[in-house]
């Protein structure tokens, strides 16, 4: 078998437990991943490299990686020797930490195109990163690899833009942690050598999987970006943002890229502020940080009444805060009719219930809102001149229209965010929240068990992210196309 590496790899990180669990690791691998890499010191048992050699034709690289780099590997200099050494003459190709010092020996893995050499600084940038750089390329190996901890996602890009002054088809330089996934792709976009994701289980932080990095960012297909755009989160794991708009950007051929930018703090972090070549454009904002970013730009009409925004779009004057939920709500809701002489109960107080109440409100229904935390409700009621109801109260209402406008609902144990006793009368059920996998969330399930009539939360997505295309400019998006994309998603 030819192990050979090749160049750029895509490989696919997998931590199996033992060896009949890396056997069902490799029945999962996408057809564009053209290397596989086991993480032994991920491993639960012992497994030869004999085995996981003839578990697929594709080259295999076994990697012990050690604690001070970030693994699992916590044995003695001389058992990481002896294991590296036995995976490389049972045929492997073995990733050598560069601080073992053990490719400076070149009576050490004759067959250099068999090795790759590695340094992982988990907390920053080394200060002599360039000085250790050289020595690995110097090392003959048939790539290199230097990852450096990036504390936000502006350290993640910088880490990521000198992979381009350095790519030269040997060196891969990209970020580890968790807002390190934008980095990592434009790493493997700007030449990386080594592009790395896992099948199931994380083997670092930060990573993407391998099957996203080939369908949705098309990492083995390197090609100049004029523009960047994202969805800014506290956490990015569920949205179904990066695969629409690039596959929007990509049916028109649009040399854009959307990309998931998680958020530790909005007011510190200033995405919008970020200099990077190529630019951010437009970011679609989600929570919690929609009132932040109705800071962040020229305000709309609708980001003025709401006082949160979830989009923000750049042009020659600036930044401008947009919110396209009011779109999302208002174009589904206006399906059933208008709310003229009718009542609605939205539970929840944040940017997402005020962009239901402005779009309820503009159809005629006389909007009531209602949150777990009594005084919450309260302000966005005075905010915005409607009625707020007790929490305990909400069991005994009646109202035409119910909208669940909090995040519960993604998870499979998750009650219905309205008690389903309320469907007796038959309502109108409008649940803000989807689910990454399309299944229904427990407040529609509950709705539709009543016979009620239901807007599901993708219907809003899928809506508000036409409005949102347009802005970031995408020509002739429907909601139909939207909704093809994400339901193919679903079946891959």
């Amino acid at each position: 078998m030819d192990n050979v590496l090749p160049i750029p790899a895509r490989i696919a990180s997998l931590a199996p437990k033992d060896a009949a669990d890396a056997k069902r690791l490799v029945a999962r691998l996408p057809a564009g991943a053209n290397a596989i890499e086991f993480r032994m010191d991920l491993a639960e048992r012992s497994i030869p490299a004999a085995a996981l050699l003839g578990l697929d034709a594709r080259p295999a690289i076994l990697t012990w990686r050690s604690l001070a780099e970030g693994g699992g590997f916590s044995g003695s200099a001389d058992e990481y020797r002896r294991l590296v050494a036995e995976a490389y003459d049972a045929g492997a190709t073995v990733d050598v930490e560069h601080a073992r010092g053990l490719v400076a020996e070149r009576s050490a893995f004759p067959e250099r195109e068999r090795v790759l050499v590695s340094l992982h600084s988990p907390f920053s940038l080394p200060v002599d990163w360039e000085e250790k750089l050289a020595a690995m390329r110097a090392s003959g190996a048939r790539a290199v690899k230097l990852v450096a901890g990036a504390a936000d996602l502006a350290a993640g890009l910088r880490i990521a833009e000198l992979q381009k002054r350095h790519a030269d088809g040997r060196v891969a330089i990209f970020p580890m942690g968790p807002a390190s996934a934008p980095g990592r792709v434009l790493s493997a976009l700007f030449g990386a050598a080594l592009v790395y994701g896992p099948v199931e289980r994380d083997t670092a932080p930060g990573q993407l999987p391998i099957g996203d990095l080939l369908a949705i960012y098309e990492v083995e297909r390197p090609r100049p970006i004029e523009a960047l755009f994202g969805v800014v989160a506290g956490s990015t794991a569920r949205s179904l943002s990066p695969r629409l708009h690039n596959a929007l950007f990509r049916s028109r051929e649009l040399p854009y890229l959307y990309l998931p930018l998680q958020i530790d703090d909005f007011e510190r972090e200033k995405p919008h502020e970020i200099v990077f070549d190529p630019p951010f454009r437009g970011f679609a904002v989600t929570r919690p940080w929609k009132r932040a970013a109705a800071r962040a730009g020229r305000p709309s009409e609708d980001v003025r009444l709401i006082g949160a925004s979830n989009t923000l779009v750049r042009d020659e004057s600036g930044w401008r805060a947009e919110n396209t939920d009011v779109d999302g709500v208002f174009d589904p809701l206006a399906d059933h009719g208008t709310g003229e002489g009718r009542s609605a109960v939205v539970v929840g107080a944040g940017g997402a219930a005020r962009a239901v109440v402005v779009a309820a409100r503009r159809l005629g229904y006389e909007v009531t809102v209602t949150a777990r935390r009594d005084a919450e409700a309260d302000r966005l009621a005075e905010a915005m001149h409607v009625d707020s109801l007790a929490w305990a109260d909400l069991a005994a209402t009646e109202a035409d229209l119910y909208v669940n406008a909090t995040p519960v609902g993604w998870g499979d144990d998750e009650p219905s965010a309205i008690p389903p006793s309320l469907f007796d009368a038959r309502p109108l059920v409008f649940d803000c929240v989807y689910r990454r996998d399309g299944r229904e969330t427990a407040t529609i399930r509950a709705a539709r068990a009543a016979r009620c009539p239901t807007v599901e939360g993708l219907q809003m997505f899928a809506v508000q992210a036409v409005r949102q295309s347009q802005l970031f400019g995408v020509e002739g998006a429907t909601t139909d196309e939207v909704l093809g994309i994400l339901r193919e998603g679903f079946a891959s």
